[in-house]
């Protein structure tokens, strides 16, 4: 079976911020080919207390220098192309998948993935990776939370497990869709992006991603952020003083803008979709406001 098995790491709770990819190709079970880089991140250098302790092989200076994800995204598209993808743990590696392809407008990655978290908990495995592959080879994963040999030992580990089983009816044929997004996305002709017409949620929240076109528009406008870490809220919040905008911590009828995750609280959603109705509120994702600053 020709796959290839993914791998990422990020400096911080968002899935934006990926500093590190690793992909490796294997074709008749075994390893033909390789690909590592250093990604710059989306919304700065900031690191997360994990990041601080696991990812001290990366520096600053070589973020900085690092080519942003857009631009590694062709060679890894190339490498790709119509292959299985494979990942430990979906919720992560496919979810920055997702997100990246919706902060850069990007094509779809991949059309068939595999997770290889889900084999384990099938049949009753250890489902993280440095567990798995020490059941599997019975010696330690060499590395750990380097992206290249991350994504080695989830190719090894699939290719070992699929010696040892029929993997193919986990194998699907379908994009990964984050599951918060699965109803969001229901009913759309076409994929969801950041870019383009609004797309309406389910619940009823537009997201007006096509009318802010660039920072200047938050000059003088009063704006909201919700739904989001304490790190990301201040480090908009800077950039909007620095801009003219006044940030506030409640809507009212005399909020302009509206800067949410994707997924909106339950407290400020009902509201949010009234003052959409009534005062023309805008509404745009905190990743959607990174594209900007970019």
């Amino acid at each position: 079976m020709d796959f290839v098995a993914i791998d990422f790491e990020k400096l911080n709770d968002s899935h934006l911020s990926v500093c590190e990819v690793g992909l490796v190709v294997f074709k008749n079970g075994k390893e033909v080919e390789h690909y590592h880089s250093y990604i710059n991140p989306v919304g700065g250098l900031e690191r997360n207390d994990w990041a601080r302790k696991n990812l001290f092989h990366i520096s600053d200076k070589m973020l900085l220098e690092a080519p942003s994800y857009d631009k590694v995204f062709h060679d890894m598209q190339y490498l790709i192309q119509d292959k299985i993808l494979v990942a430990h743990s979906k919720g992560a590696d496919l979810n920055y998948i997702y997100r990246l392809e919706e902060h850069f407008n990007l094509p779809k990655l991949y059309s068939k993935w595999v997770d290889t978290r889900d084999i384990a908990r099938s049949v009753g495995a250890d489902e993280s990776l440095p567990g798995l592959y020490l059941q599997c080879f019975e010696t330690i994963l060499p590395e750990h939370h380097k992206a290249l040999e991350d994504a080695r030992a989830c190719g090894q580990i699939f290719e070992f497990i699929s010696s040892q089983f029929d993997v193919r009816h986990f194998i699907h044929e379908e994009e990964y869709l984050p599951s918060n997004e699965k109803g969001y996305c229901d009913g759309f002709t076409s994929r969801h992006t950041q870019f383009g017409t609004a797309n309406v949620a389910v619940e009823g929240l537009v997201f007006n991603h096509n009318q802010i076109t660039s920072c200047s528009y938050f000059k003088g406008k009063t704006v909201v952020l919700s739904g989001m870490s304490n790190n990301d809220k201040n480090r908009i919040k800077s950039i909007l003083d620095s801009i003219g905008a006044k940030c506030t911590s409640s809507l009212s009828k005399k909020t302009n803008v509206f800067i949410t995750s994707r997924v909106v609280g339950p407290s400020k959603k009902p509201q949010a979709i009234q003052l959409q109705k009534e005062t023309g509120l805008l509404v745009i994702t905190d990743e959607y406001f990174w594209k900007l600053v970019r």
